[in-house]
């Protein structure tokens, strides 16, 4: 079964090697009926990068974008994006697509300063809500996130975006819990959808089933980072360790800006007991909005590399900034040998970290 995995990473990074930019100039619009002829982005990819060839003009740029995103190929995505507003800074089409690429690259703050120009320009779009409430809720601003998901709804919610949004609404409501429970993998052709649901599903679906479904979506979408993530987190479930951090390593390549996969390989290497590599992932991290996960992390890496003192230090910073968080007043009684009394101990349920 391992092997399949190894085949299916192999096949992934070739598909990506694959594809090159190309720097040329012009301006021509494909006709339409050459978007008819296929449902498949590839197919535009493909022909898109053929105009590129002998033309260069930010339509172009765009709808390879666009192409690229539906491909969930996110770093392409955005070299694209960004070329097409280099040529037109202030288009709206332009920037709603840069936005909705930025969130998935883990660029919250961009996305955000996008999002918000769209917004400003008076585009009244379901979309461009549900959007803003997903920043919104990844900064932990719950009551804004509310606030737009109530405008999407008056906007009306796309036939298409009606599930996610019953998920996201129950996330921001502090449900994640019935919220991930509640997606089927017949839903698994949204991307949110996805990857909240292989996140989900590690250890709860039989590993022979987990592993046929997440195959079937990795074939269709050999270069989704959050597909790959999942693997990484399931070859970790089945203690392919060696594996898994070249899984990682690969998305690292494909989100090498995005903090949450920081995050996650430095867990990863805290476990491993390889300290010192976990540090350096967290030294990449200057997301504000994940400031206590990384001074959690740092203190407990330092306790389980024995240094109590450098422990106590640390947990005494973050008492001073987060008060009685529930995670580092235990890992303070733990440090100072007091038993943990459970009945003092709150789970936050709305945790959901993605990458």
């Amino acid at each position: 079964m391992i092997k399949q995995f190894v085949f299916v990473l192999v096949s992934a990074i070739l598909l990506l090697s694959c594809d090159k930019a190309q720097d040329t100039k012009g301006e021509t619009i494909p006709a339409p009926q050459e978007f008819s002829k296929s449902q498949n982005p590839a197919f535009t990819v493909s022909y898109l990068s053929k105009l590129l060839e002998n033309q260069d003009g930010a339509n172009l740029y765009y709808l390879r974008a666009k192409a690229y995103y539906d491909l969930r190929a996110y770093q392409k995505a955005e070299d694209d994006i960004e070329n097409a507003l280099n040529k037109v800074p202030g288009d709206i089409d332009f920037l709603f697509l840069s936005a909705k690429i930025k969130s998935k690259l883990g660029l919250l703050d961009e996305a955000m300063e996008d999002a918000k120009l769209v917004e400003s320009s008076g585009l009244a779009l379901s979309n461009l809500y549900v959007l803003l409430a997903e920043l919104h809720f990844q900064l932990h601003e719950k009551r804004i996130a509310l606030s737009y998901l109530t405008k999407s709804q008056k906007a009306g919610i796309p036939q298409s975006e009606i599930i996610y949004f019953q998920f996201l609404s129950r996330q921001v409501r502090s449900d994640s819990l019935g919220a991930l429970g509640s997606i089927e993998f017949r839903q698994v052709d949204h991307p949110e959808l996805a990857h909240a649901y292989f996140s989900y599903q590690i250890g709860r679906l039989p590993n022979i089933q987990y592993q046929k479904n997440i195959l079937s979506e990795l074939k269709k979408y050999p270069l989704d980072p959050y597909l790959m993530m999942s693997w990484g987190d399931f070859l970790v479930h089945v203690s392919q360790f060696v594996q898994a951090e070249k899984v990682y390593n690969q998305v690292l390549t494909w989100l090498p800006r995005n903090p949450n996969v920081r995050l996650r390989m430095a867990r990863f290497y805290l476990t491993r007991k390889k300290y010192d590599l976990a540090d350096q992932q967290l030294d990449q991290i200057k997301a504000t909005y994940l400031a206590k996960e990384v001074l959690y992390l740092r203190a407990l890496i330092r306790f389980n590399a024995g240094q109590k003192d450098r422990t106590i230090a640390l947990l005494d910073s973050a008492r001073k900034l987060y008060g009685n968080d529930a995670r580092m007043m235990s890992l303070y009684d733990r440090v100072n040998g007091k038993k943990l009394d459970s009945t003092q101990v709150k789970v936050d349920s709305t945790r959901l970290t993605t990458p």
